[in-house]
């Protein structure tokens, strides 16, 4: 893989240690500290594949809280034919209503230098603009937040619109395409990580409250029993 620097103009690959681990390139240590500013875990190269086709693959990230995989793509590999494949073999095959892990079942995602706008002409930028991506497979794939379990994530526009966590429905939700510009990679984001936790931490006190007023109907129910 190469990186882009600022200039435009391509070199190699630069091994990149971030968060203690060395990726083989900026890109992908890019790539996993804009997925930190949303909160999203990650695993970097966790396992080799055996593709269908009895190919080899390295995908470069897993996301397991939302089952993705990611793999980062500079502007000198542009080939994507393993990562098709894998999203082929991973995605649902149910004959009837999903019952895979993950609505729709694993997704691909491909992950590519980020864009950066000056006047009316995009110019991929390594290190800073927005993130941009494609699924590998199937529907295009959208960016969300889930107001329900609080965690980022793609989706496709595969019905039923489902959180890839906790499976409530994310119909009603904003969902995002790389040219609305709500990502911004490397640092910075749309939201922030405090905004995902203080989200989490209210749905965990609203949970908590409605456990509290069910064990205080519960409560009068036995009294009135009585």
């Amino acid at each position: 893989m190469t990186d882009l620097p600022a200039d435009g103009q391509l070199i190699e690959a630069v091994p990149t240690a971030y968060s203690g681990t060395t990726f083989r390139s900026r890109l992908e240590a890019d790539w996993a500290r804009t997925l930190d500013t949303q909160s999203i875990r990650w695993q970097y190269e966790p396992e080799q594949i055996t593709l269908p086709s009895g190919v080899h693959y390295l995908p470069d990230f897993w996301l397991p809280e939302i089952g993705t995989w990611l793999e980062v793509k500079g502007p000198a590999t542009p080939r994507k034919e393993k990562a098709v494949e894998l999203g082929k073999a991973r995605a649902c095959r149910c004959d009837g209503p999903c019952a895979c892990a993950w609505p729709g079942g694993e997704m691909v995602l491909l992950g590519w230098v980020a864009e950066r706008t000056h006047g009316d002409i995009n110019v991929a930028r390594s290190r800073s603009g927005y993130a941009s991506w494609a699924a590998a497979h199937g529907p295009s794939a959208y960016f969300a937040l889930c107001p329900w379990c609080g965690l980022s994530q793609w989706i496709t526009l595969r019905r039923p619109w489902k959180c890839r966590a906790c499976r409530r429905g994310l119909e009603s939700e904003e969902l995002y395409q790389p040219h609305d510009r709500v990502l911004h990679f490397g640092s910075g984001s749309g939201w922030s990580p405090a905004d995902t936790v203080a989200i989490r931490r209210e749905i965990a006190d609203q949970m908590a409250e409605a456990e509290a007023a069910d064990s205080e109907d519960l409560r009068w129910e036995d009294l009135y029993e009585e």
